[in-house]
């Protein structure tokens, strides 16, 4: 049962900082966000694509979640290396467990 409440928990809290993310950047919200709280782990990562000159600038916020801290690091990482030519993009980690430390695994 602890489980279901914690998935639910991580389910609520990332759907609202998703939201938060994307009024910040005067993004739409899109109306089919499907986040299913047995998918939710712990870090919520997200990141806005990298506007580059010439092209579109980005609508939509690009989201996953990770296990770990480390994981989610990583993810990022490859993201910023993808894109040299780009600016603008940001990037956001989210620890989705309140009142649990950063080190502590579930």
């Amino acid at each position: 049962m602890l489980t279901i409440a914690l998935e639910q928990e991580r389910l609520f809290i990332a759907e609202r900082i998703l939201t938060e993310i994307e009024r910040r950047h005067g993004l739409p919200h899109p109306t089919d966000r499907n986040l299913h709280p047995v998918i939710i782990d712990r870090f919520l990562t997200a990141y806005l694509p990298a506007a580059r000159e010439g092209e579109p600038a980005p609508c939509a916020l690009e989201y996953t979640c990770m296990p770990t801290m480390a994981d989610a690091l990583v993810f990022l990482q490859g993201i910023v290396d993808e894109a040299p030519g780009g600016y603008g993009a940001a990037i956001y980690i989210h620890d989705l467990d309140p009142g649990v430390g950063a080190g502590t695994e579930l």
